[in-house]
């Protein structure tokens, strides 16, 4: 018995089953392959016969056997998509080999799920960024003639790092070292799908390319995991409280930590009962920010150990970066409010230890300690819940970047913006309006979907939904940009 059908990119199926058409809609294409596949193999099981199920589809055309076993098995595989509803006779492709071409032993059966493509569903599985990636926007012009004094700053001289010196000039054309290939340097991002339809073929000995949700996932994780020369300080910065600062600076430091190999530090510069320490794990002991400045002439001596920074953070075993809590004294107990000074020698012991530091800022925008943060930051980070107040108070922190100093600009014009949906359904609209209205004034803005694993609690990044950790690491990889 033969089947085949055409299926078209709204989802739209026609199946012609032995001469009887019949036609039916789904959601998605991916939707529609399992129901065919669930279809044919019902239809093999009910007459004891095995199936020929031939599928025309946008991602091009495929032959299966269906057995009435229930198992099923791909034949041929051919990239040409058919527009023409008649029956066609399956060929195999020239540009792709058969499977049982490839592979001598016995082939597998392969399943309809693992045949599914990566594609986005309902436009959740890859995040809204409205900074386009190929083209970002335009940097606000500098309005007033000479800059205004920073009311972050307070005058203190930013230690951020220095404008990167120009790129050294290329090799001379025609060199030995451009003339011979490399037989062993094979960009990672290159490499044959893992995923998908296309990862479940490649494993049985096929070599097909990712698709381009697969391709872009790999370019991000390959810009958030490389490394750079030197620490870097990221601040995630919105005086609003409630704003989605603190979910940030978890999930921020939770991306670089896990791609990077370690050495990242989630710094709560907080001094109002900050809840850094409340939304992650401890580590057995209770030490906060306090405890540290006792130590920080010690750990910038010959004689310090990096294990030794273990009885002042807080790791993450899962997530893999450490948190210095800030002050969490409460009641009758005076808490410590941390001054510039401090700060600068909390951030010396940090950057000595960690390559990357990723700082809450609190809600005290003309504290001390925050206008210290400010002058060692090398990138701000913006989040915005999806919500107007939210978005006044991430409006208001820009532009007083703007007013700044030279270093304030840089960081205002270098901005990324972070806008988390804090409710499902009609807030991703809200969120889609708040990313288009701050994307001519920062340079990237990221969406993060609405995840529950996000809403209270202690966060855990494997606890998030995939499409929430993809957007998460769309954000990473804004960020990296910038450092």
């Amino acid at each position: 018995m033969r089947m085949t059908v055409m299926i078209d990119s709204t989802g739209a199926v026609e199946l012609d089953t032995a001469g009887q058409i019949t036609r039916e809609n789904h959601s998605t294409v991916a939707d529609a392959r399992r129901a065919v596949m669930a279809t044919a193999k019902s239809l093999a099981e009910q007459t004891s016969q095995d199936m020929q199920l031939h599928i025309e589809d946008p991602a091009g055309s495929r032959t299966f056997l269906v057995g009435a076993d229930g198992t099923s098995r791909q034949e041929s595989v051919a990239p040409a998509t058919i527009e023409s509803p008649a029956p066609v006779e399956p060929a195999r492709s020239e540009s792709v080999p058969a499977v049982e071409s490839v592979v001598s032993a016995p082939v597998e059966p392969v399943s309809a799920a693992e045949l599914e493509p990566v594609e986005p569903a309902s436009g959740e599985t890859v995040p809204v960024a409205a900074a386009a990636e190929e083209e970002q926007a335009p940097a606000a012009p500098a309005t007033a003639a000479a800059p205004a004094p920073n009311p972050f700053l307070g005058g203190r001289p930013s230690t951020a790092r220095a404008a990167e010196p120009a790129a050294a000039e290329p090799a001379a054309a025609g060199s030995r070292r451009e003339s011979l290939p490399s037989f062993v340097d094979r960009p990672e991002v290159d490499a044959p799908a893992q995923h998908g339809w296309r990862g479940a073929l490649n494993s049985m000995g096929l070599h097909l390319a990712p698709s381009a949700a697969e391709l872009s996932q790999r370019q991000d994780e390959a810009a958030v995991s490389a490394h750079w020369p030197g620490p870097r300080t990221i601040a995630v910065l919105n005086p609003k409280g409630g704003a989605g600062k603190t979910p940030t600076v978890i999930c921020l430091s939770a991306v670089f930590a896990r791609l990077s190999g370690g050495g990242v530090l989630a710094w709560d510069n907080n001094n109002s009962l900050g809840s850094l320490g409340w939304r992650t794990f401890d580590a057995g002991h209770e030490s906060t920010v306090v405890d540290l400045l006792g130590r920080t002439e010690h750990f910038m001596t010959s004689d310090a150990r990096v294990g030794d920074l273990s009885e002042y953070v807080h790791h993450q075993p899962a997530d893999r970066y450490d948190v210095l809590r800030s002050d969490d004294r409460s009641g009758d107990q005076e808490r410590h409010m941390v001054t510039g000074d401090e700060v600068d020698r909390l951030h010396a012991v940090a950057a000595k230890y960690y390559r990357a530091i990723v700082m809450d800022s609190g809600n005290t925008e003309r504290g001390a300690n925050w206008q210290a943060m400010i002058g060692h930051a090398d990138q701000v980070v913006i989040p915005v819940k999806s919500v107007d107040d939210a978005a006044e108070g991430a409006s208001r922190v820009l532009a007083a970047l703007h007013a700044g100093d030279e270093h304030a600009q840089e960081l205002a014009r270098n901005a990324v913006v972070v806008v988390l949906c804090c409710e499902p359904g009609h807030q991703k609209t809200k969120a889609k309006e708040l990313a288009e209205e701050f994307a001519p004034y920062v340079r990237a803005v990221a969406t993060i979907p609405y995840d529950r694993a996000l809403v209270e609690g202690r966060v855990r990044f494997t606890a998030m939904t995939p499409a929430t950790r993809r957007a998460w690491l769309r954000a990473g990889a804004a960020v990296r940009e910038g450092l």
